[in-house]
């Protein structure tokens, strides 16, 4: 007896309030706002910071690209990075009086030129690294340091050998208040 009557009830009410509330979409819309504002800057950070990574690892590339191309045919190569309008690009040369093929970053990411100990081309915010025909540095090592200007990170590419190691870093504390990649 007691089943009927919750059925004949429900299936009544069932008809009569079909749907959500006004409130309940206000309420859940709310909700939905709060959560996107908190989440939203931690995945722009975390957006930002792999784009940053992965130009690291796309410049620390091209520079083992140039020494297996200077030890297979025996003749040096010039790695050249420079920082272009909003994006940092990168080539390898055989001769520097031959036009470049230029690769690039995402924008928003540029190269930090206090940090970036490569050699530096006169007058230009460009430079450059001598790769002889067995894949060694000639001349001086250093490295190139790459900064986003969306979050405070920066991620370098340093040549730490004469015999052309190379190995990534990224912004570590030097002394007080003062940082520096490495």
């Amino acid at each position: 007896m007691k089943f009927k009557f919750i059925k004949k009830r429900f299936l009544k009410a069932g008809k009569r309030a079909a749907g959500f509330t006004l409130l309940e979409l206000m309420i859940v819309l709310t909700i939905i706002g709060i959560l996107s504002a908190i989440a939203a800057p931690g995945w722009n950070s975390f957006y930002t910071t792999r784009q940053l990574s992965t130009a690291q690892e796309q410049i620390q590339g091209s520079i083992k690209l140039g020494q297996h191309l200077a030890k297979t045919q025996r003749r040096p190569y010039r790695f050249v990075i420079e920082q272009y309008g909003d994006v940092v690009r990168w080539g390898i040369t055989a001769d520097p009086n031959i036009p470049i093929e230029w690769r690039s970053t995402v924008q928003n990411i540029t190269i930090d030129t206090n940090q970036t100990t490569f050699r530096q081309v006169k007058d230009k915010s460009q430079w450059f690294m001598v790769l002889d025909d067995d894949g060694t540095v000639t001349g001086q090592l250093g490295r190139v340091t790459l900064v986003s200007k969306m979050v405070s990170e920066q991620r370098c590419v340093i040549m730490s050998t004469l015999l052309g190691e190379t190995r990534k870093g990224q912004r570590q504390r030097v002394n007080q208040g003062k940082f520096s990649c490495y």
